[in-house]
């Protein structure tokens, strides 16, 4: 008190209110106080609001308005947020994976979903207050909403306890009818809904050439990406847009490759069908050293055609973390690429994003390069 560090005006530097050390100060009628340590202890009395007007000092209606605005639009979000409780969304469907995966379908009610997005579930039986983010893993074509969610913390364990009670629950209530004659929506759970949201996946159709990477978990939005494409192939819609997918996958380990090795089979294996094989093109990534009953499964399937780690034919998982200069570089050097924009579009950690964003400007810059006019342009979605 006594002092206050404002900005420079011709009128402070009129009245030899600059310090050596460039601070202005001003007394606050302290001024009869020779020392200015002894004006900065005192409490002055006399010192209203217009001792804080003029020149240099801060407006304070302007002040309201900066903080007032994004506290309303904050305030509307939560209390929209809130509403949500009142009209849940039903669960149709729970579906147990391997490797603590739980799938949960519920009814769509006039949402307008696009491929990669994400929503919050809340689930009053757990808390009020708890909010959760979940990729969707549904494709827009489809009837329903879904999402899988790794069990990982105290809410995903409370809420698959949850569902699975109410599973068994149901079942005893309907064991003697049989399932033909059950309601459509056997389950009938509820579940509050914000959403969806947009994701930095949303422009992946703007691009006829993409990258895709995906490291563990982080593989969910792209699920619903390729299962998007895989309906629009199905129904002879041809020209979305995309012409070439690249596909890295990074898992530490065979459990993480198994949340969507299923759905990434049966989608490989209907394009293949469909002759149209060479859209996708996957690269599973093992990052860490495998053990020894990974090494031993290794050793029984080779010369078969399905991966020993991921299960996917006509698929190979290197080991290691991928050079990604050169695989950028290898993607740029393609003749069926050159003069391209390549969206590269990642999912996971933020220590990978940075190494990517840096390998594709690495590669932008490269001289060699230059006359193929192939352009990599990164997008991120960090967990």
């Amino acid at each position: 008190f006594g002092q206050m560090v404002e900005s420079q005006t011709a009128a402070s530097l009129e009245n030899g209110e600059l310090t050596e050390d460039g601070v202005t100060y001003y007394n606050y009628k302290c001024h009869e106080y020779a020392d200015r340590s002894v004006a900065v202890a005192k409490l002055c009395d006399d010192v209203t609001a217009d001792s804080f007007s003029g020149p240099g000092y801060t407006n304070w209606s302007k002040s309201y308005f900066w903080v007032g605005i994004p506290l309303i639009i904050y305030l509307v979000d939560r209390i929209m947020r809130w509403t949500q409780r009142f009209n849940p969304a039903t669960v149709t469907k729970a579906i147990e994976w391997p490797n603590e995966c739980l799938e949960l379908r519920m009814k769509k009610r006039g949402w307008k979903q696009r491929a990669g997005q994400y929503i919050f579930i809340q689930c009053s039986a757990i808390s009020l207050l708890e909010w959760h983010p979940f990729t969707l893993t549904s494709a827009p074509e489809e009837d329903y909403l879904s999402v899988r969610i790794r069990q990982a913390g105290d809410w995903t364990r409370a809420l698959k306890a949850h569902i699975v009670s109410e599973m068994k629950r149901k079942e005893e209530e309907y064991k003697d009818i049989p399932e033909s004659e059950r309601p459509e929506y056997f389950l009938d759970l509820k579940l509050a809904i914000d959403g969806p949201y947009g994701t930095p996946s949303d422009d992946m159709f703007t691009y006829k050439r993409t990258v895709l990477v995906a490291a563990g978990v982080g593989c969910t939005p792209y699920a619903s990406i390729l299962k998007s494409v895989w309906y629009q192939i199905a129904s002879g819609q041809h020209d979305f847009g995309v012409k070439k997918i690249y596909f890295y996958w990074l898992a530490p380990n065979p459990k993480v490759f198994g949340w969507l090795s299923s759905l990434f089979a049966a989608i490989l294996k209907d394009l293949k069908d469909l002759e149209m094989e060479h859209l996708i093109e996957l690269k599973p990534f093992m990052t860490r050293p495998p053990d020894s009953a990974t090494v031993n499964n290794i050793a029984m399937m080779v010369g078969q055609e399905k991966d020993a780690i991921t299960g996917l034919s006509g698929v190979t998982t290197q080991f290691g973390r991928p050079n990604w200069v050169k695989e950028f570089t290898n993607i740029a050097e393609d003749p069926h690429n050159k003069g391209h924009d390549i969206g590269v579009f990642f999912c996971g950690p933020a220590m990978l994003s940075e190494l990517l964003d840096k390998s594709c400007s690495k590669v932008n810059a490269d001289e060699r390069l230059a006359e193929s006019k192939t352009m990599f342009f990164y997008q991120k979605e960090n967990f």
